[in-house]
């Protein structure tokens, strides 16, 4: 587990039964794509277990409510239009926040050194230089 029944009402200040701690920890696990046993970096724990805590929080009123809402914007009764939206309902605002923080969701960006166009063009001249004079080698 995450995060224990004390970490949520230290955290969100809500008093939860283990039932709703392990359903949101279920949904954590799910949204974050890891189960609990494969997250072993302390970083990663500390934002999972505020995770759990917000989702315990959101679902504090109905712990089954999340898994029945639908994802509904709006809906005519004319000519029976539903619009769906594409925000997750099931899953608390600040817990995806959380969630976006762990390491294995953060960014993957790789930086270049700076190239040096002078070279690179000499290269290149050279390169097609080559192939101009080894034309009848292929």
């Amino acid at each position: 587990m995450y995060a224990t029944v004390d970490d949520v009402y230290e955290i969100a200040g809500v008093s939860v039964d283990l039932a709703t701690l392990k359903k949101a920890q279920a949904i954590i696990e799910t949204a974050s794509g890891r189960p609990v046993e494969l997250v072993t970096d302390t970083t990663d724990v500390l934002w999972l277990r505020k995770a759990v805590a917000y989702q315990c929080a959101y679902m504090e009123d109905d712990p089954t409510s999340v898994f029945e809402q639908p994802n509904l914007e709006s809906y005519s009764h004319g000519d029976d239009k539903m619009v769906m939206g594409d925000k997750k309902v099931w899953l608390s605002p600040l817990a995806e926040n959380a969630i976006g923080n762990v390491s294995w969701r953060k960014s993957r960006f790789v930086s270049f050194p700076p190239m040096n166009y002078r070279k690179e063009k000499r290269r290149q001249d050279c390169e097609t230089t080559w192939m101009r004079n080894r034309w009848w080698a292929w």
